[in-house]
């Protein structure tokens, strides 16, 4: 606990008891050296709040920061499966296009077919 320092006019009296010294102060004195004694109290008991807020902070400061490398590491997953789903359209796409040909393709020869077919069937008949 710390205290202020006592003014000159708080001397004491000694007194020897036994083995031991003991400080007599008169009511006064006991008076200021209480009120000096409840204030070191109290700034004792706001340090340890203040360390226990502070403590909270960076509690709270290394939750926050864990939080957004969690939320940054989803975006980058994110990203990820955007991109992946961006190259997965383009060949489908592809292969859409590719498919489309391959019918008219068909449809072509489908129409060929049929006009060789009508020919051949007009020059048998017209013989």
């Amino acid at each position: 606990m710390s205290c202020s320092v006592f003014s000159q006019t708080l001397k004491p009296s000694l007194i020897q008891i036994k083995a031991d010294t003991n400080f007599c102060f008169t009511i006064p004195q006991t008076k200021t050296i209480a009120t000096y004694l409840i204030k070191g109290q109290f700034a004792d008991s706001l340090e340890v709040s203040f360390d226990k807020e502070v403590k909270l902070f960076q509690k709270k400061l290394e939750t926050e920061l864990a939080i957004k490398l969690d939320l940054r590491q989803k975006i980058e997953n994110l990203d990820q499966i955007v991109l992946y789903k961006d190259e997965s359209i383009g060949l489908l796409q592809q292969e859409i296009k590719e498919k489309d040909r391959k019918i008219k393709r068909a449809k072509l020869h489908k129409i060929l077919l049929g006009a060789a077919s009508v020919i051949s069937s007009a020059a048998i008949i017209l013989k």
